[in-house]
């Protein structure tokens, strides 16, 4: 008991004089980064000091205009608003009709097509892990479209994921004739 003792005090003394000397260079270090941000600092500050005092005093041979004094702020008058307004108006008038319920049907609605909602189908299996569900999903809408060629190599894609390498090739081979057929 008394030897680990002694051994645990070695210990601490060989490892006292490592934790002084990184005590001091994290202070030099700190030291150091300080005053090179005091620096930069400084510099930056009368760079840009001495760039606008250079602004200031610039002027273009036969200009009248003082450039030394700022500018006051634009406020706009009720002429500038009314006359906003009109042109306002007009760009409603010209591109911002009102369009019939009739129109929104034709143009759709906003309902999702079928290929739509077969591929959210075939997006929740896959998120579930039904990857079966989902083959059996594009193998039914590929079969009413066969020259639907994103979906059907959609289809070849998760078949070879699912481990089904002969009928993914097939359906690979497939996808290729529609492609070279355009």
């Amino acid at each position: 008991m008394r030897k680990s003792l002694r051994l645990l005090a070695n210990v601490r003394r060989r490892r006292a004089p490592y934790a002084l000397l990184f005590g001091v260079a994290i202070v030099v270090l700190l030291t150091g980064a300080v005053s090179t941000f005091r620096v930069i600092g400084a510099s930056a500050l009368r760079s840009m000091a001495a760039d606008s005092a250079a602004a200031a005093m610039m002027s273009w041979p036969g200009d009248a205009h003082d450039v030394s004094r700022p500018d006051a702020p634009i406020v706009p008058g009720r002429a500038a608003y009314d006359r906003f307004a009109a042109e306002d108006s007009a760009w409603r008038a010209r591109n911002a009709r009102v369009v019939s319920v009739s129109e929104l049907r034709a143009r759709g609605d906003g309902k999702r097509t079928p290929r739509e909602m077969m591929q959210d189908r075939v997006y929740r299996f896959q998120r579930y892990g039904r990857r079966e569900s989902a083959v059996g999903e594009l193998e039914r809408w590929v079969g009413d479209h066969p020259r639907d060629e994103e979906a059907l190599l959609s289809l070849a894609r998760l078949l070879r994921e699912t481990g089904r390498t002969d009928e993914a090739l097939r359906r690979y081979r497939d996808a290729l004739t529609l492609h070279s057929g355009r």
